[in-house]
């Protein structure tokens, strides 16, 4: 048999998973709430905390381990106050923030990259253009997108982490279809990738910046199920230095977990 033949179980999963990303997109809906995706489309949501310490810590992610600068008005590219910061001439859209409160956070991530000592996993970071990755971004009201999809060159971890914004601001409740939807068609490009043919899980960790909100969701396929697990909302309105970093910890932390057994 081939090395590049693909297995039977394979195949159904990525057909079930495009059968989920067709009722998605023709719902109609702009977000769900859990008891909506639960019961109309069988995708569990279950809780996620950024601790290592938890029991509830992401299953395909691990923190960065070795210590990183405290977010400061240095590393963050200039001072972030969230609404503070705002003028009467300031942009105040849901996506208007997003891309203030992304630029801070790029700042961030690069001056960590730059002064990490310790040993890292080889991530690379690239614009979705630049990628395999299409149909994350829709342009008409409410409109989301993707500011930068993160990788590694390894057949051996098809892990996957994106930063991504929306135009509609979620509650610890709901689940944004800006939300659902790439992390969907991230999920199904690298199923058809021949280089993870062997794999049975794509993890994938976005990053949701959603205004002056933000939160973290993991997701995985798993007994024949979408699992996604957000965590709470993350606070900007007024700066949110400890946030920054504990994104940081985790988007420069490395890939864990076995996906090439079937879940």
């Amino acid at each position: 048999m081939s090395n590049t033949v693909e297995s039977t179980a394979r195949r159904q999963m990525r057909s079930a998973l495009q059968k989920l990303t067709r009722n998605i997109r023709g719902s109609g809906f702009t977000q769900f709430s859990q008891q909506e995706l639960n019961k109309n489309y069988n995708i569990l949501v279950d809780p996620l905390i950024l601790d290592e310490a938890s029991s509830l810590k992401p299953s395909y992610f691990a923190p960065y381990q070795s210590l990183i600068p405290d977010p400061s008005s240095d590393t963050v590219g200039g001072s972030y106050n969230g609404q503070d910061d705002e003028t009467e001439k300031s942009f105040t859209r849901p996506v208007d923030r997003a891309y203030v409160l992304n630029q801070h956070l790029l700042s961030y991530l690069y001056l960590c990259n730059r002064s990490s000592n310790g040993e890292r996993a080889p991530w690379i970071s690239k614009s979705v253009g630049d990628t395999l990755f299409r149909g994350l971004f829709k342009y008409d009201q409410p409109e989301f997108g993707c500011y930068r999809i993160t990788y590694l060159d390894d057949p051996s971890y098809p892990h996957i982490m994106a930063v991504v914004y929306n135009n509609l601001v979620a509650t610890d409740d709901t689940v944004l279809y800006g939300e659902l939807l790439p992390i969907l068609r991230i999920m199904l490009t690298q199923l058809w990738n021949l280089r993870f043919i062997h794999h049975m899980v794509s993890p994938v960790l976005i990053f949701s910046l959603m205004g002056l909100k933000v939160r973290v969701i993991e997701a995985f396929f798993q007994d024949q199920r979408l699992v996604l697990r957000p965590t709470k909302l993350y606070d900007f309105t007024h700066g949110n230095d400890a946030a920054f970093k504990v994104f940081a910890q985790w988007y420069m932390g490395k890939p864990i977990g076995d996906t090439i057994q079937a879940p």
